[in-house]
Formats: structure tokens, sequence, C-alpha cells
């Protein structure tokens, strides 16, 4: 916003896009693509240096309602995956780990398979042909 009102002021005093360019450098890091499209703006007559409303999906997904939303689905079922809450909820997947994780606080279970034999001579674990194989 800043280097905005800067690039603004040298439009009003004259100076052109490479010079305004020029000695916002030295100051502060603005690229020349940047400084040549507000002078462009700033010919056509837009004073204002606020950026124009955007359309489209909101920056961000995490909103209360999308919360709610999520800790619903899975109250209701919690086999879901991630994938099939954010197709259901037209959000992005990183926004639903997000909220399940950081929101609500909820960590996957890693559910281990711990084989247990009594006796060892009746494990294979692979070494032979048709036996079958186990992990002992």
């Amino acid at each position: 916003m800043e280097q905005r009102v800067n690039i603004k002021f040298c439009f009003k005093l004259g100076r052109t896009a490479t010079e305004a360019h020029e000695m916002l450098v030295k100051v502060d890091a603005v690229s020349k693509k940047c400084v040549f499209e507000w002078f462009k703006r700033f010919r056509d007559g837009k004073e204002d240096v606020k950026d124009e409303p955007r359309s489209g999906r909101p920056p961000t997904s995490t909103t209360p309602d999308n919360i709610e939303r999520v800790r619903r689905m899975l109250a209701d079922d919690r086999r879901l995956s991630l994938r099939m809450t954010a197709e259901e909820l037209k959000i992005s997947l990183d926004s639903v780990s997000n909220i399940i994780h950081d929101h609500l606080q909820k960590r996957q279970k890693m559910s281990t398979l711990f084989l247990h034999y009594s006796d060892p001579a009746t494990c294979d674990n692979g070494a032979s042909g048709d036996t079958e194989r186990r992990v002992c």
C-alpha cells in the first residue's frame, strides 16, 4: 500500500514510470512491472490505491461456518476421509486438514495390527515359496 502511494506521488509530480521505479528501487524492492501497472491505472483516472474487490472463492476456507460444518460431518460419520469431506463442502484438502487438526484438535488414530504367534517355529517370514507369509 505504501509503495502505491509513493508511485502515485511520483505520477502526480510528472515523473515517468521508469524514473519512479529507479527512485523506489533505491529505498524499496518494487518490480518495474508493478510500477508500470500502477502508472497505467493512474493515467486511466483511477486514483484509489486500494485493491479492487476480487471475485471467486475467499482467500481462506477456514471460516467459523466451515469449521462447524466439518465438526457436524465428523460427528455424523467418523470414517469420512479428508477427500470426501473436502468434496462435500467444496473446500480444499488443506483447509479441511487445517480445520480438523488446528481448530477441532482431532488427530488421526494409527491402528496397527500386531500378529502374535505362540510358536515362532510356525513363522515363515516369507523365506520359502508356497507357504503363507507372516510377520512375526
